[in-house]
């Protein structure tokens, strides 16, 4: 179900274009094809232009969203939003695997994976959920 994902490739600004042979995925990237893509849910906005270093054009971006939303506990197909202080810093998506909810995530030091929300949650000061 995720394998495709845990195999893409992290690139800033990616949108799961190929690259190599494998999709590509920045942590946005990767939340907006796993909620249409696996959930059905409608396609967010890109942003890919603002650069994953950017975290007040990434914070700003959140802000232009979160009216959309509710904030809940991790579910199937939630938003795992990472905080530190005033900023979001990181994203990730809830997804169940062999019937176990956890967060899939991206970044550049780490690449794709699959964590259990307590281990999600221990990686980052504050986690906020949002369905």
């Amino acid at each position: 179900m995720i394998q495709s994902y845990l195999m893409s490739a992290y690139r800033d600004g990616g949108r799961g274009e190929a690259v190599s042979g494998r999709l590509a995925y920045d942590c946005w990237g990767l939340v907006r094809a796993v909620r249409n893509e696996l959930f059905g849910l409608p396609l967010l906005p890109s942003y890919g232009a603002i650069s994953p270093d950017d975290k007040r054009g990434l914070t700003d971006a959140y802000q232009a969203e979160v009216d959309a939303f509710a904030e809940s506990p991790p579910v199937p197909g939630a938003i795992a939003t990472v905080w530190k202080f005033r900023l979001c810093v990181h994203v990730g998506v809830c997804v169940e695997v062999n019937g176990r909810l956890g967060v899939l995530e991206t970044g550049r030091k780490i690449g794709c994976r699959w964590l259990s929300i307590a281990d999600f949650e221990s990686k980052y000061m504050t986690v906020r959920y949002y369905s």
